[in-house]
Formats: structure tokens, C-alpha cells, sequence
């Protein structure tokens, strides 16, 4: 038999039991009418306006609930009051949140009063929910009227006959599914904040510990979760150790109040809307945005770190000298990875035969002779300088018709080299490793100013071989910029020289000796340009400094393929020998920076998805 909800009391004044949440009810409103001028009026705006409105309409339905119930005895509300009260606590709490966000961002109110505000919406917040609390507990629903007093210590019976009190019809389906969904997203969207979170992979820098659209389960409740709509955060539980996978707030981004609003906001939409509305997911100019960012705790606060030839270095204070750290989670060969993961890499950085490359290079950089070579580049501008006064008399040979035979565009890079030479620039040593031995070599023969950029390009590499490097990630780049330097200067001597013994310019560049040099060349573009800065960064923090206690520093696993902490976003030109005046330049990113603790969001523990990659992260 179907059971029938039970007469509602005829008394006006409902008994104790059902007055037990009108007084924090009471102090809810109290609190929210009282919070108006409270709150002040740095700025009248749009926002202001969202918050003044929506304030006075949860207190005004909260006045007209309280009087339908306790004064004319329509006790049957306490339901829709309890729903009502419940959905008004983070409303209020966004909206409070809004004049403060936007007043303390335009630096109209200072951290006392951000405090001050803050604090209002928690008083709110608390006696809203105690409110809530107290209007759902069964011994004040029985006294009202809503529940039989036999449900009150029966949970079981007490869903059942909820399920069949529910209304029907399509109308009252559809409020209960609205109901259901938006509770279940403010469910999920605190335990997100406060307890973990699931990510989406969005790109290869984690590979093989995680690969695209991989989603891994990441703890925040150790990590200091962040307070909804504040800069503030719990303490840390666990901080970060070495080893550690951790999401990260992209702190490329700025860090403000106006932008925690726009992530909290895009994350309670993403997640009312089932993952379908991501508010957050581009920049300005409609670039993806990488927020947050899965990597690897690879340095820790006391530290000092340094890569060379894809081997971390870490140092403490006090420490004689750096010492190697381990990394089996370190990734470069993907081309080893087992089939069924190398399978599902978009791409893979370096095959056997590059790696090949970077091996010989290696021990060549690593086997140089600085002083050996140093006396390689200074017997190579003698000779070129001697080609070169012999070759002076005799200008048509580098600027005649024979140049556009051997190669149509020599004669315009050629005059842009001696232009920059003109300019105050060392076109020798802006070219890098990919410098073109012919254009140069021409422009030295035509131009003055070139052979004093010359010159100084050869004395300084000289200079700089004399000056002992201080670890083994400037002795190494010295090395490689005195390698460079060499091979540059050892293919123009070959040139120059053909050219003054009477050799026509399109000889001497099929020239045999100068095509082995030009091989060596490329294989020295490929090292330096392609992965000398994926494998590589210098003392890091510079000087005397240490990792300060609240920072760390975090690569991604797969090294040939990761913008992390070692590097900028912005590319620029770099010396690679600093020592060297006229040290060779080349296109790079590198720039190391640590990570503070407040950027750190979370611990990711284990893959979650897809379930053929189900397990703990490594």
C-alpha cells in the first residue's frame, strides 16, 4: 500500500524541534544585509551590481521562507527552504568574492581589508550551513511534518518512503535531475579543490610515464589545496620530494586575483557542464593553454643543479662538488621503448642514427684539446690572412660572374654578412654552427670590416681556450664552441686558399677537403641547434645561490620534447662560450627558473585512464 505523507500541524506556531534553525537562519540573514555596507563601495560596477542583487535576493528569500514557516505554519517548506538555503552558500560565496577579487586587483583595497571580506563571506557561509544542516536533520523534519516519527531512526525506510513522496510528472523529473547534477558538480568541484583531481595529458612532455590524453589521479589534500577564490592555501601535509610527478599552475601565466577567478569560474562550468564548457582553455590570442602542467620534482630547496650530455648534476652547500643524481624515469631514446608504447607517440625526437650523432660528438667535445685546438684556429687566420692579401689584387676573382655560377643567392649573402661586419655585428659568430663558409670567406675578402670581425672571432676563441672552466658544463661548451669555430674557419682557409693559388670559386666548392668539413658542419648544426640545450643547462642557480626553501625545479621525463623549467617561451641568441667575446651564437630558449611551493597543486600518484594503462606512476 502506498504510504501518504502525514498531515501537516494545524498549529501557526510550530513546537522547539521545528524552531531549532531559525536562529541561525536569522543570523544568515543578519549577516548578509549587515555584509552590504560592510563590504564598502570602492568601485560601482557590474560586478558590484551581480554581487548588491544577488545578496539581497538570498536574503529576501530567506525572509519570505522563515515567515511562511514559523509564522503561518506552512511547515511542508522545509524542503524547498533547506534546498534553497543550500544552494545560496556558494552563490553568496562567488558573488561575495567578486568586489573583492576586482577591488583588491585595481589595488583599491588593501590585505586587511581583503581579510576583513573574506571573513564576512566564511560568517555567512557557516551560519548558511548550519542553517542547512539543522533544516535536514529528521527529528526537525518529523516535528514539522514532513517525515512520520517512525523514519526518524530507520534511514533505510526513510529513503524509501522519500522516493515515494518524490513528485511526478515530466516537469518534476526534470527539477530533480537538475537538482541532482548540481549538487553532484559542487560535490565534485570541492573534492577537485580540496582532496584530488583527474588530469588530461594534453601533450608528450611526460612520455612514457604518461602519453596523450593519459588522465592521472593527482592527490591535493597533502599538497596545501588553495582556498576557492583566495590566494591563500592549507598547509602543506607532504612536501614535495625528488621523484615526485606533481601538477603545476603554469606560473608563465600571471598569478592574480582576477585569474583565480577565471580558473574557478572555467572549473565549476566545466564541471556543470560535464567536461563540455572549458572557459579556460586559451590564451588572449587563441593559442592552447598549458594549465597546469604534469612534471617531475628533479631539484629540491638547498640545491644547485647542472645537466651535461643528459646527465643531472645536483650540488649542496658545503658539497665539495656536484654529484650525479639518478633518474631511471628519464627519457631520451623513445626509439628503445617497448612496440606497443612506441606505437602511440606522435613524435619521436631522435632515432638510432641521431643518436649515433650525439654520441661521436660527445666524445669529441668531451676528448677536446682546448689549447690543441686554440692553436688549429689561430694557424687558420694566418693562413686566411695571407690568402687574403694575396687575393687583393684581384678582386674580380670574388666578384665576378663566377660567383653566380657556383650559386645564384652568394653574392647577396655575401654583401649581408659584410653589411652586418658594417652594422657593428660579427657575422662569423652570429652565423653559429650553421655558419656558410663561402658568403663568409667572400665578405672578408671585400670588406674590411669583415676581416676585423674575423679576426676577432679567431682571437677570441683563442683567448678564451686559456681560461680553465669552472665545471664541466663550461668546459664542455667551450669545447663545442671551439670545435665550431674550428671547422668554420679550417673550411674558409681551404676556400680562400684555393681562390689565391687561381682555383675558379665554383672548384673550390666541390673542393673534397671542403665538402668532409662542411659534413662535420651539418653534424655540428644538428648537435648544437637541434639538442645541445635539450641535454644541457649551466649552474643553475648561478653564483653562490641555492634553491631557496620554498623552491624546487621540474623537468618533463621525455627531455628532447619538454618546454619546462629549464626554458623560456621566448626564443633569443645565446653565447655559448661566455668567456669568448665573440663566442659562437645560437637560437635558443634556454633560461632556467625554479618553481615556488605556492605554484604546486597536487601529487599525481597513479594513471587512471585509459584502463590498458591502469597503474602507479613510476
Amino acid at each position: 500500500m502506498k504510504h501518504s505523507p502525514t498531515t501537516p500541524p494545524a498549529d501557526p506556531s510550530p513546537g522547539p524541534a521545528v524552531r531549532k534553525p531559525r536562529i541561525p537562519a536569522l543570523v544568515y540573514v543578519g549577516i548578509l544585509i549587515g555584509s552590504i555596507p560592510l563590504t564598502g563601495f570602492s568601485r560601482l560596477g557590474l560586478l558590484y551590481a551581480v554581487y548588491l542583487g544577488t545578496t539581497l535576493a538570498i536574503a529576501a528569500g530567506e525572509l519570505a521562507f522563515l515567515r511562511a514557516i514559523f509564522r503561518n505554519g506552512r511547515t511542508r517548506l522545509f524542503p524547498a527552504w533547506k534546498k534553497f538555503t543550500g544552494y545560496s552558500i556558494p552563490v553568496y560565496y562567488f558573488v561575495h568574492a567578486i568586489p573583492r577579487i576586482e577591488w583588491s586587483n585595481a589595488d583599491l583595497i588593501g590585505p586587511g581589508k581583503v581579510v576583513f571580506l573574506f571573513a564576512l563571506t566564511l560568517s555567512a557561509s557557516t551560519a548558511g550551513f548550519l542553517t542547512f544542516f539543522l533544516a535536514g536533520r529528521p527529528e526537525v523534519q518529523a516535528a514539522a511534518g514532513v517525515i512520520d516519527p517512525e523514519e526518524v531512526s530507520d534511514r533505510t525506510l526513510r529513503k524509501r518512503r522519500a522516493r515515494e513522496r518524490r513528485p511526478h510528472g515530466p516537469v518534476a523529473v526534470v527539477l530533480d535531475w537538475v537538482d541532482a547534477i548540481a549538487w553532484a558538480a559542487i560535490a565534485v568541484l570541492v573534492v577537485n579543490i580540496f582532496v584530488f583531481q583527474l588530469y588530461e595529458v594534453p601533450s608528450e612532455s611526460m612520455v612514457p610515464a604518461f602519453l596523450v590524453k593519459d588522465r592521472p589521479f593527482t592527490v591535493k589534500l597533502t599538497s596545501g589545496p588553495r582556498v576557492p577564490l583566495t590566494e591563500w592555501r592549507l598547509p602543506f601535509l607532504r612536501l614535495p620530494r625528488r621523484g615526485d610527478v606533481v601538477t603545476i599552475a603554469n606560473p608563465r601565466y600571471p598569478d592574480n586575483h582576477r585569474v583565480s577567478l577565471k580558473k574557478q569560474v572555467s572549473q565549476f562550468v566545466y564541471m556543470i557542464t560535464l567536461t563540455a564548457v572549458h572557459l579556460d582553455s586559451t590564451l588572449p590570442d587563441g593559442t592552447p593553454k598549458s594549465d597546469p602542467l604534469v612534471k617531475r620534482i628533479t631539484g629540491v630547496p638547498g640545491e644547485k643543479l647542472m645537466m651535461v650530455d643528459d646527465v643531472l648534476y645536483a650540488r649542496r652547500s658545503g658539497d665539495p662538488g656536484f654529484r650525479k643524481v639518478e633518474e631511471p624515469w628519464a627519457a631520451t631514446d623513445l626509439w628503445r621503448q617497448d612496440p606497443e608504447i612506441r606505437r602511440r607517440i606522435q613524435h619521436i625526437p631522435l632515432d638510432e642514427q641521431t643518436r649515433a650523432l650525439l654520441t661521436r660528438w660527445d666524445e669529441r667535445k668531451n676528448g677536446a684539446d682546448p689549447a690543441s685546438l686554440a692553436a688549429d684556429i689561430g694557424a687558420s687566420l694566418g693562413s686566411i690572412e695571407s690568402s687574403l692579401r694575396r687575393l687583393a689584387a684581384g678582386r674580380e676573382v670574388v666578384s665576378g660572374p663566377d660567383m653566380s655560377r657556383t650559386d645564384p643567392a652568394l653574392r647577396t649573402r655575401r654583401d649581408e654578412a659584410a653589411a652586418r661586419a658594417i652594422r657593428g655585428e660579427n657575422p662569423y659568430a652570429e652565423a653559429g654552427a650553421g655558419g656558410e663558409d663561402l658568403s663568409l670567406a667572400l665578405a672578408a675578402a671585400v670588406s674590411p670590416e669583415a676581416r676585423s670581425a674575423l679576426k676577432a672571432y679567431a682571437e677570441g676563441a683563442v683567448a678564451a681556450a686559456a681560461v680553465p672552466g669552472s665545471n664541466a658544463y663550461d668546459r664542455g661548451s667551450r669545447a663545442l664552441n671551439l670545435l665550431v669555430k674550428a671547422n668554420l674557419l679550417a673550411r674558409m682557409e681551404r676556400v680562400l686558399g684555393l681562390l689565391a693559388s687561381g682555383t675558379p670559386l665554383d672548384a673550390a666548392a666541390r673542393d673534397p677537403e671542403r665538402i668532409r668539413g662542411l659534413s662535420d658542419a651539418r653534424e655540428l648544426y644538428i648537435y648544437l641547434q637541434g639538442f645541445y640545450d635539450n641535454r644541457n643547462f649551466p649552474e643553475f642557480p648561478g653564483g653562490d645561490a641555492f634553491l631557496a626553501r620554498d623552491e624546487y625545479f621540474a623537468m618533463g621525463d621525455n627531455r628532447y620534447n619538454s618546454l619546462d623549467f629549464r626554458f623560456r617561451e621566448t626564443p633569443g641568441t645565446r653565447s655559448l662560450d661566455a668567456a669568448d667575446p665573440a663566442s659562437v651564437r645560437y637560437v635558443s630558449i634556454l633560461e632556467p627558473f625554479a618553481v615556488k611551493l605556492k605554484f604546486i597543486e597536487g601529487h599525481a600518484v597513479f594513471r587512471l585512464w585509459p584502463p590498458s594503462r591502469l597503474g602507479r606512476i613510476n
